[in-house]
């Protein structure tokens, strides 16, 4: 069966989706994790061995294996054209943390901080020429990416996560990604790290990669941040590690939603459903259209499609799941996508931009006829690592905010500590904490 016809009330469970996880994975992953620890080097090589590659001798990817990496010319350029538009991209949106719009307002003054540690920017404000409070925002130290592998080997997750961090201006960033059963990584993934500058790559995948990055190994150092998609062992294995290491967020199934009216092309609107499920079995898509006859014309698309397609048994298994959904009006699309809260959200409609004012919940919004699925996951600029299962209610894409952390500065001078500080004492009593009200009075002694 293609796609399963459906109507808003069959859909409530829709909004408690959430990534899945069972007990025996849990305590496989726990395992593993205790094992790295221990281990370190050893263990990672034992289970690269074990899923990847049973003749793998040396866990590091050498410096000789990147520089000699050769793709067709092509490809060579087609890399040059992306990582330099995903680069463009991260560094606009770091550039805004960098240089803050001067205003002001109530007599604050925003300014950019001058005293402050390499890859750090600051804005704050200040009451008088004596007194600043603010935030400043500074790169991590390091960073671990994770480039998924097995059903196949993905360069470009490798751009779209180590790009943010290298914009934010993390000196330090580590790929793991599993071999392949020879022991070496494709010709792309290695072209990719030459041109990104990334020397230290592990050949190590799933949960001990997470583990060896979070812990930290003789050869994979730990990082203070993951990014990086990956199945539900990785899954498993950040969820356990939380709070040992900062993490991007939990992947899980792709997914894909794509809203349709009479002015969408049908074989469009169904390619762009077809791009997000061919990766796995369990991806899921979702149409939705007021237009009886719109539904039937890109379901009818969707089946010739799949027909042709090298990957039908795939596709078969993600459509005969997935969802053709019926409702009375844009604005009741609009409400079922934001419940859906879609990876990826493709607005296939008449003013796409209209539309777009009554969206809230997905991880990418691609807007329009030649905004294609495809071009989201490889060339448009933006991350592709997008938040699943409906955490785009919270969650964001990978962007360079998940490469810099913020710090609150407080100067006060004594006028300002005397206007303010009877207030700060009247709070500390209420909540009695009488060392927080003689934090106070002890400089009204002076």
């Amino acid at each position: 069966m293609i796609f399963l016809d459906a109507r808003v009330d069959d859909l409530r469970f829709l909004g408690r989706r959430f990534p899945a996880r069972d007990e025996l994975s849990e305590q496989i992953v726990a395992d593993i994790i205790a094992d790295v620890e221990q281990r370190g080097d050893e263990a990672l090589l034992e289970s690269a061995r074990k899923f990847d590659a049973p003749g793998l001798t040396s866990l590091l990817v050498t410096q000789e294996e990147i520089e000699s990496a050769v793709v067709s010319p092509d490809l060579d350029a087609a890399l040059d054209v992306v990582i330099s538009r995903v680069r463009r991209f991260h560094s606009a949106q770091a550039a805004v943390l960098r240089e803050p719009t001067q205003w002001r307002d109530g007599g604050y003054q925003w300014w950019l901080s001058e005293n402050r540690p390499a890859n750090a920017i600051a804005t704050h404000f200040k009451e008088d020429s004596a007194s600043r409070v603010g935030q400043r925002y500074v790169a991590l130290n390091s960073a671990g990416v994770y480039a998924p592998g097995g059903r196949a080997a993905y360069p470009s997750s490798i751009y779209m996560n180590a790009i943010p961090a290298i914009e934010a201006g993390v000196p330090s960033i580590t790929v793991c990604t599993p071999a392949r059963l020879d022991g070496t990584l494709i010709p792309a993934q290695l072209v990719v790290l030459r041109k990104l500058g990334i020397t230290r790559v592990a050949k190590v995948g799933g949960a001990a990669a997470i583990a060896a990055m979070a812990i930290g190994t003789e050869s994979v150092p730990r990082v203070d941040k993951i990014a990086g998609p990956g199945n539900r062992w990785v899954n498993a294995a950040k969820r356990q590690l939380w709070g040992r290491v900062g993490l991007d967020g939990y992947a899980g199934p792709s997914e894909v939603a794509v809203v349709a009216d009479e002015t969408s092309r049908p074989e469009w609107a169904a390619a762009d459903l077809i791009t997000q499920i061919e990766h796995a079995p369990d991806n899921i898509a979702f149409l939705i259209t007021w237009d009886d006859n719109v539904r039937k014309a890109i379901v009818n698309e969707i089946t010739r499609q799949i027909a042709s397609s090298p990957s039908i048994n795939t596709l078969r298994e993600s459509a005969a799941h997935s969802y053709a959904i019926l409702v009375e009006s844009r604005a009741q699309a609009a409400e079922i996508l934001d419940l859906i809260a879609p990876e990826h959200a493709s607005l296939a409609v008449a003013n796409p931009e209209e539309f777009l004012g009554q969206v809230r919940n997905a991880g990418c919004i691609l807007l329009g006829d030649y905004s294609p699925e495809s071009a989201g996951d490889y060339v448009a600029g933006p991350s592709h690592t997008l938040p699943t299962s409906g955490a785009a209610r919270w969650q964001n894409p990978v962007s360079v905010l998940d490469f810099i952390k913020v710090q609150s500065i407080i100067r006060m001078s004594e006028a300002e500590l005397l206007k303010l500080g009877p207030a700060g004492e009247q709070l500390a009593q209420a909540e009695e904490f009488p060392a927080h009200v003689a934090d106070f009075s002890v400089r009204w002694k002076q």
